[in-house]
């Protein structure tokens, strides 16, 4: 959520800035007309407050026709207070525009409204040669009998599959090492609730925006997570952090479930896009002035993993349309995926000020006393995804796929071979 008191300070700021992620400048303007009404009215109360304060002290001095007169004014005044107050509480309109209204984003955030528009830094690495035409993941998949996406649809329905043999393998020797990783650079290892009640779906800025993080499995209070930065934002909810205490960083392991609503069509075969998958991920709470260094750190760590991974990846800028509704910045690392002929999104991680912290309501106390919101960036370490790469790019002419050293000792295997 946005902080009123910045917008009715600079209203045009605000429209600019949030017309880069597509909001309509009236909707401002209706913002400030609503914020106006609202606060004459609280100033009316305040106003009804004194007089009657002021009036019921005269009362014990007053008798007769004088003290009758006086009495009946307060009870008019005191129906005509209580009006104006039920009026404002039954007028959301102020919130549910507040709640509407996405984080603007850093103005190193690219112009745009597609990934077309996203903005390449760099690669990072070579891309692999082969003598042959590279397969895709879910063609080495079904050859090696690592994953059935047919009998999963009979259980579970599309977007779903089962992974088996050496790929469940890898699957758990690629998320326990990087869970180790990134605990190893300080960041606290965490396994979070998997079901979460709405307000952290709603803290987080995924309810009202992106359906596919919204998944709830016919039960009013809780909801299955999309994402573990659900959770893990949601952890200091409602409390004051202690600046000497920061910056405080977690990394996650969960599961993730997603609807994948409006995508039918695209990434139907294999894992890329499906309704369930494992991530682990980095979440930092932070003091204003040390988001953008951290944003890099995680960034950072993300290429780390990949490099180590060795798979070839480009660090991509996001642009303003593509953000989502919490980031203000955000970075993808797309790998380079030879059965598709193309860069496809591994990891991100996005900074997304104190978006989620007014939310959720999580302050920091300064050393000098003053207290203002935590800002809150995520990322992801790894997910199901790196095991598309791994299965493209080190495929072999024979079928066969070699296994990154550095999972080699947790798989306890170096090849993947067609038995």
């Amino acid at each position: 959520m946005l902080d009123i008191k910045a917008i009715r300070a600079n209203p045009i700021e605000f429209k600019k800035s949030l017309k880069r992620k597509g909001v309509d400048e009236s909707k401002i303007d209706e913002l400030i007309k609503i914020d106006q009404f609202h606060r004459e009215g609280l100033q009316k109360i305040e106003s009804l407050k004194a007089k009657q304060n002021e009036v019921s002290k005269r009362i014990p001095s007053l008798s007769g026709n004088e003290k009758e007169k006086v009495l009946s004014d307060m009870k008019h005044i005191a129906e005509e207070r209580k009006s104006l107050e039920q009026d404002l509480e039954k007028n959301n309109q102020l919130r549910e525009i507040l709640e509407s209204l996405p984080n603007p984003p850093y103005p190193s955030a690219p112009d745009g409204s597609s990934d077309a528009d996203n903005v390449v830094i760099r690669t990072e690495g070579k891309k692999p040669e082969f003598s042959f035409k590279p397969l895709e993941h879910w063609e080495i998949g079904e050859k090696l009998n690592l994953i059935d996406t047919e009998r999963s649809a009979k259980v579970s329905g599309s977007r779903f599959y089962y992974l088996r043999n050496e790929l469940a393998i890898l699957q758990r020797a690629l998320v326990f090492w990087a869970f180790q990783e990134v605990a190893k650079r300080g960041y606290s290892p965490t396994i979070p609730p998997f079901l979460t009640r709405e307000n952290a779906i709603y803290g987080t800025g995924y309810l009202s925006k992106d359906e596919n993080y919204v998944v709830n499995p016919e039960d009013e209070k809780l909801f299955l997570i999309g994402t573990s930065e659900v959770p893990m934002v949601s952890f200091h909810a409602d409390e004051i952090l202690e600046e000497s205490s920061l910056p405080e960083k977690f990394v996650s392991y969960s599961p993730c479930f997603r609807r994948e609503a409006g995508t039918y069509g695209k990434d139907m075969k294999g894992i890329f896009r499906v309704h369930q998958f494992e991530k682990v991920e980095m979440v930092i709470f932070c003091l204003p002035e040390d988001a953008e260094k951290l944003h890099e750190e995680i960034r950072e760590i993300e290429e780390d993993l990949l490099k180590k991974l060795g798979i070839h990846y480009q660090v991509v800028n996001v642009c303003c349309g593509d953000l989502g509704n919490s980031a203000a910045k955000k970075y993808d690392l797309e790998a380079w995926l030879p059965g598709q002929n193309a860069y496809r999104e591994m990891t991100s991680t996005s900074i997304c000020t104190d978006f989620q912290s007014r939310r959720l309501n999580i302050r920091i106390r300064r050393e000098n006393g003053d207290i203002v919101y935590a800002h809150v960036l995520n990322g992801t370490a790894v997910s199901s995804r790196p095991l598309i790469a791994i299965l493209e790019n080190f495929q072999n002419a024979d079928g066969s796929v070699d296994i990154p050293k550095v999972l080699q000792p947790l798989c306890g295997f170096k090849k993947i071979e067609k038995s």
